[in-house]
């Protein structure tokens, strides 16, 4: 069986944190043959009984559950921590949040996928579509439409698609992520997803195999209302106008010798990154559209943005 480290950083997670465990020890991958998993929590100094939490399951899995309390970093160096200090010797790694929900077969089928490519020494990641939740796991239907993803670094380089808590990838993935940390990013599953798209293969299903809780303490949560999530993105741009260019520029500082000088996606990136101070550079990136977003009025949207050089 292949071997999976389970990843997870908690903070003052003991409102959801014992179903979240309970799910993912209901993980069917092992008694199917396909994969053993052990589990390592970081957490980031909680304040309630998350800690107490923590030590019943020491205490019920012995062999499965390592954990330890950090200082209060915040969750993208929380993850970042957890991935360098994973073990070295699996062949996969899976990111968990403390607050969801895994159905029985979400890591078997992340391991199958995964197993199942023709690619070896690349970084490889998956990630599924989540279902979102209320609080008591009831699936909240939404008006927003959502299309059939189409991962790319032309996408990651402006757009997030990854949800960390399904992420799964392989040790050449954690390898380069690890070669050095970023010193800014927006999130820690877009700078996964910014080094698969780029250097490796990402693997989207549009399965969902677990619930994504929705509620107040969410350090990421999603839209289900178009006037909600108008309003979200409104603010988003405010909050920081050049949030994609800043986390490009370091991406390309931390890996601009893994490109060759004949790959396209390093042209895309100088071309990102120059457009900042040339319109004329913003206009070509514009009209050759290898940028683009999920949605066809986000990708509208967005082109406007690089223009008026807000990204």
């Amino acid at each position: 069986m292949k071997k999976l480290h389970i990843l997870m950083s908690t903070y003052n997670g003991e409102k959801y944190l014992c179903e979240q465990l309970d799910s993912i020890f209901a993980q069917n991958c092992e008694e199917n043959g396909v994969a053993e998993f052990k589990l390592l929590i970081r957490d980031d100094s909680s304040s309630d009984g998350t800690i107490n939490i923590l030590k019943k399951y020491k205490k019920k899995y012995p062999d499965k559950v390592e954990w330890y309390q950090g200082e209060n970093i915040g969750v993208i160096k929380s993850f970042f921590e957890l991935i360098e200090k994973a073990d070295k010797n699996a062949d996969y790694y899976a990111l968990s949040d403390q607050d969801d929900y895994w159905l029985p077969d979400k890591l078997m089928r992340a391991v199958s996928v995964l197993d199942a490519s023709k690619y070896c020494n690349i970084p490889l990641l998956y990630c599924c579509r989540p279902t979102l939740t209320d609080e008591k796991l009831k699936e909240i239907s939404s008006d927003i439409d959502i299309p059939k993803m189409r991962p790319g670094f032309g996408n990651a380089l402006i757009e997030n698609i990854v949800t960390g808590c399904t992420a799964v990838f392989n040790e050449k993935l954690r390898e380069m992520l690890i070669k050095e940390l970023p010193k800014f990013t927006t999130m820690h599953d877009r700078w996964l997803y910014l080094i698969a798209s780029c250097f490796g293969k990402v693997y989207y299903d549009e399965e969902s195999y677990i619930y994504y809780r929705q509620h107040g303490d969410n350090a990421v949560g999603k839209n289900t209302k178009r006037l909600a999530e108008v309003k979200y993105r409104i603010d988003k741009v405010k909050k920081d106008s050049h949030g994609s260019s800043r986390q490009a520029m370091e991406f390309w500082r931390i890996f601009k010798d893994e490109f060759k000088e004949s790959d396209k996606k390093r042209t895309l990136i100088k071309y990102f990154i120059k457009g900042r101070t040339s319109i004329k550079i913003r206009y070509r990136l514009v009209k050759a559209g290898r940028l683009y977003r999920q949605r066809r009025i986000d990708n509208k949207i967005f082109k406007v943005l690089i223009v008026l050089n807000i990204y």
